[in-house]
């Protein structure tokens, strides 16, 4: 039976995941508690968001983590729970137009870092336009998919507007730490797409 659960997995290699809880964990912990928000607001759905850090162990060259490891590890944590990968690495194959896949019950997408970090602003605004919105445009996918519509609405709609996002005809939505719609032009913490093109 499907759950009303969201879990963030920052998945990251084991030598690296100190470093990385202190230099990203702020924003992600604080990302979940956006898209709780976001997910009520924009799907009417009353999702309880987690999220934990999986430091993982590389192994040879057939036992790399990758998306098929990722997938194994959504079974063994239950399908009925939508797990969510912020994932140091690209899947080598995928049919979403970004760096990252959505399964039923299961997204993922590469999670960029800047390479030097500065100010805490700076650096909420790197995650905000590099992982923000490709996170909200998987869970529209998934959103979406959970409201019995067609793969030509969950999958196809969403491609389309996103196509607009990039292209620059539609702007992305951006919000403060508050939850605030604010402009492109102010201090902004997060990203998404613009679900008011969405039809369904």
């Amino acid at each position: 039976m499907l759950q009303d659960k969201l879990f963030f997995i920052y998945v990251s290699k084991n030598d690296e995941w100190k470093k990385r809880y202190e230099e990203d964990w702020s924003y992600v912990s604080s990302m979940a508690r956006f898209f709780k928000w976001w997910i009520k607001r924009e799907f009417n759905e009353d999702l309880s968001v987690e999220a934990d850090i999986l430091p993982v162990v590389s192994g040879k060259l057939f036992d790399r983590i990758n998306l098929a490891y990722l997938l194994r590890d959504h079974k063994e944590r239950g399908y009925s729970i939508f797990h969510f990968y912020l994932a140091y690495f690209k899947p080598l194959w995928t049919d979403c137009r970004l760096e990252g896949y959505h399964g039923e019950n299961f997204g993922l997408i590469t999670w960029f870092r800047p390479k030097v970090f500065s100010s805490d602003f700076k650096n909420e605004r790197y995650f905000a336009d590099n992982n923000c919105a490709k996170i909200s445009h998987v869970i529209c996918h998934e959103m979406l998919r959970r409201k019995h519509n067609k793969r030509k609405v969950y999958f196809d709609q969403v491609h389309k507007i996103w196509d607009l996002h990039i292209k620059g005809d539609v702007p992305f939505f951006y919000y403060n730490k508050q939850f605030n719609r604010v402009s492109k032009n102010s201090e902004y913490k997060y990203v998404t797409i613009d679900t008011s093109k969405l039809e369904y």
